[in-house]
């Protein structure tokens, strides 16, 4: 890391940044246009706006680094280092008023994440992990849950009702039936993986979404103890769109339950 001294003050003065620019606009900036028939695709200006702010501190400090955006795409391909932005995951909370949505950065060196950072402004708590160096919230150390007990847990993950979503859903209300188990989503995978990495979610299966979504929410997990796999079992590896993550007694009993979807 030595070609990138500042970086890790970097990343998060960023999503600080972005951060208080869509809170200042936040129950005012409902949806600008959506890309697609799906409910949760929408964009709001505030989008543009976070994006704008990102990318614009990124190319003054890191004129050589590529760029993987959310709205933009991509910029300057092929270089080793990549910052991956979502400038408002969780954009249909932000234009509805729910206050559950974070802006989130990350950047890869060779296909490795090493550096990660999370703003979720209207809850006032700033996520940061880096490779072998421990997950934060806010400057302290945050750790996975201890939970050992998949029919005692609270878990989360994908909101949208795909196939393989029904399928982990199905596995997994079988599973707890007559149990204490609970499972909720914020729509937000900012919101999910940080508070499952924060222990305060005892788990997450994610199984939608793009890389923007998982890249970021990967490190933060790994950094807080979880084990982070795909739905087989395979260590998760940037480019994958699932993951699976828990502490390793918990991960074990939910892998039993999304190796067939």
């Amino acid at each position: 890391m030595s070609q990138l001294r500042g970086a890790e003050k970097f990343i998060q003065d960023v999503v600080r940044e972005a951060g208080d620019a869509v809170m200042k606009r936040f129950g005012k900036d409902g949806v600008h246009y959506t890309k697609s028939d799906r409910i949760w695709d929408v964009v709001t200006k505030s989008d543009i706006l976070s994006e704008k702010i990102i990318i614009s501190r990124i190319q003054k400090k890191y004129p050589e680094h590529s760029i993987i955006s959310e709205e933009r795409g991509d910029v300057n391909e092929g270089a080793e280092y990549v910052w991956i932005i979502d400038p408002i995951d969780g954009t249909l909370n932000y234009a509805r008023g729910v206050p559950a949505f974070g802006v989130m950065v990350c950047l890869v060196r060779s296909g490795e994440v090493v550096l990660s950072a999370i703003n979720m402004p209207a809850t006032k708590e700033l996520f940061f992990a880096q490779a072998g160096k421990g997950t934060y919230c806010n400057g302290k150390r945050v750790r996975c849950s201890e939970e050992k007990s998949l029919p005692n847990s609270f878990g989360t993950g994908s909101t949208s009702m795909s196939e393989r979503s029904a399928r982990f859903l199905t596995n997994l209300i079988k599973e707890g039936d007559g149990t204490h188990m609970m499972y909720g989503s914020f729509a937000s995978m900012a919101n999910n993986a940080c508070y499952a990495a924060a222990g305060k979610r005892d788990w997450i299966v994610a199984l939608n979404g793009s890389i923007w979504d998982f890249a970021p929410a990967y490190l933060m997990l790994k950094e807080a103890g979880c084990k982070v796999t795909d739905t087989k079992g395979k260590q998760w590896r940037f480019g994958m769109l699932e993951f699976v993550a828990a502490n390793p007694a918990m991960h074990k009993q939910l892998l039993k339950l999304t190796k067939n979807i």
